[in-house]
């Protein structure tokens, strides 16, 4: 009842604001205005949204599969996880605008939207699956070691087991992925779809209208994130959530050479991979630049020096919001995690607005944004958060409901409240999460201020990016993509260390 309360005080409040104008002149519409708008174009919905649904189931199903089959392998096989994070990370951290048209040109048909989802969906859930497998009750793996069992087994009959909750808050961080992948990947072009409906409705200016159809895909976000919500019902974790003695072993050794040696290894796999994907597109060197290409634009053409300098320009401007945004977004999820987890009836409440941040693409809430913070800086962080806290809010949530059964009871013997509970037991129980939501926020942050600046500020990298686009300079592009992947990467290998060196001590 108090739940029901919240989400009708805050839609009647959205009311006032959307009929009286109070929110950026106008530009946000009323609740009643959009379901006017979506019981009008009623007809024009069931095909977009079945196009949609399938593009999005499948990059669901085949991110998520690739994403829990690697971590597997990379735990039982630490050395193909350490060879194969750069390029994993490059993935994730590849600008959506960037990665977009080449797509388009590389596949046929929907592959460009599903490939979209994928490159989505994967990352969170692969994290997810790490931080659960590295969390298995080092007892249980013990007492399978001492009986004869190898990896294997301890993997089968306990990691796996314990893994479920984490793998599954996975895949509830990747429902509203999956969704805007599709969303954005059928603004490449085709017949149906909400992307292209969306593209439509957006030359008309009818912000009602636009609203409606974003509000559907968050619907269907919603559909898939409850789906998998009810599985995580089902499934009972009463272990407790402490790393193995064995996690980090195979990183503690060999000291710096052998780190080197394993960066220079999994930045040579990334290299290959990269060469082997423009040899299977066999599209033009114009369009697809390599490594020799990128190296050649930044040091050894006669542009280079020109080159440098806009890119060192565009970096420093956009370097400022992108910081400030990540960690905001951070504190914001850890915030908002440690409320739901002390008043459970602001998450029914308040996370379906947070869908609709995750689903909608910016694109499209641009002229909103603009209009309520401006085109400065503040609208840059603003976004950035938008794009980074998400993730990390179910990531903490997940670790916040993991906590331990045995230290919760003591607290509770000796009358402690809700407040001294949460400091001494379910918080440092979190850590874990908390350090693995950094690592999913660091690389999000900049893809975020990439956005931000595109559509809305025309500022820094985005900007940069958005001209190189307009004249077809398809070698600055690749530049911009490459420089924000390797300082993403950078930033994922700083907090991956961070996360090491913590979690050592706490053993």
């Amino acid at each position: 009842m108090r739940i029901t309360a919240t989400a009708l005080l805050i839609v009647l409040v959205w009311e006032l604001a959307g009929r009286l104008g109070l929110v950026a002149g106008g530009a946000l519409p009323a609740p009643t205005a959009i379901v006017a708008a979506w019981w009008e174009n009623r007809s024009d919905y069931p095909p977009h949204v079945l196009a949609t649904t399938g593009v999005a189931a499948a990059g669901f199903a085949i991110g998520n599969l690739v994403a829990v089959a690697l971590a597997v392998v990379g735990q039982l096989v630490p050395a193909i996880e350490r060879l194969l994070r750069p390029t994993l990370v490059v993935l994730f951290c590849l600008p959506v605008v960037v990665a977009a048209p080449i797509l388009d040109i590389a596949f046929d048909g929907s592959w460009p939207a599903i490939a979209l989802a994928v490159l989505l969906v994967f990352f969170p859930t692969y994290v997810a699956t790490q931080v659960g497998l590295r969390s298995a009750p080092g007892e249980a793996v013990a007492v399978v070691r001492s009986a004869g069992g190898g990896a294997v087994r301890a993997l089968v009959l306990v990691r796996l087991r314990a893994a479920l909750p984490e793998i599954l808050s996975g895949l509830q961080i990747s429902a509203p992925a999956a969704v805007l992948g599709a969303v954005l990947g059928e603004f490449l072009g085709g017949r149906w779809g909400l992307g292209i409906y969306l593209v439509g409705t957006m030359s008309r200016g009818d912000a009602a209208a636009l609203w409606a159809i974003g509000l559907t895909a968050t619907l269907l976000s919603a559909v898939l994130y409850g789906v998998v919500g009810i599985a995580r019902r089902f499934v009972r974790d009463g272990t407790e959530k402490l790393l193995t003695t064995d996690v980090h072993q195979g990183r503690r050794r060999g000291g710096r050479a052998r780190t080197l040696g394993w960066t220079l290894g999994g930045i040579t796999v990334l290299i290959v991979a990269w060469y082997g994907f423009i040899a299977s597109t066999g599209l033009p060197t114009t369009l697809m630049n390599s490594p020799t290409d990128v190296l050649d634009s930044l040091f050894f053409s006669s542009r280079s020096e020109l080159v440098r300098e806009r890119l060192a320009a565009a970096l420093v401007e956009s370097a400022g919001p992108a910081s400030l945004g990540a960690v905001i977004g951070i504190v914001f999820a850890f915030v908002l995690a440690v409320a739901f987890s002390t008043f459970p009836a602001l998450h029914a409440s308040v996370l379906p607005f947070a869908f609709i941040s995750q689903t909608v693409p910016l694109v499209a809430l641009a002229p909103l944004i603009a209009l309520v913070s401006g085109r400065g800086p503040a609208t840059i962080v603003a976004v950035t958060v938008s794009v980074t806290f998400f993730p990390s809010l179910v990531t903490i949530m997940q670790g916040l409901a993991a906590a331990p059964a045995g230290p919760l009871l003591v607290m509770r013997s000796v009358d402690a409240g809700r407040l001294r509970t949460l400091g001494a037991v379910v918080v440092p129980n979190a850590l874990p999460y908390l350090l693995a939501s950094i690592r999913l926020a660091v690389p999000r942050a900049l893809t975020g201020v990439l956005i931000a600046e595109q559509f809305i500020t025309g500022t820094g990298l985005g900007r940069l990016l958005s001209e190189s686009r307009g004249m077809l300079d398809y070698r600055m592009m690749w530049l911009i993509a490459a420089v924000v992947a390797a300082l993403s990467l950078a930033l994922y290998g700083l907090a991956q260390a961070v996360e090491d060196g913590v979690m050592r001590r706490r053993r």
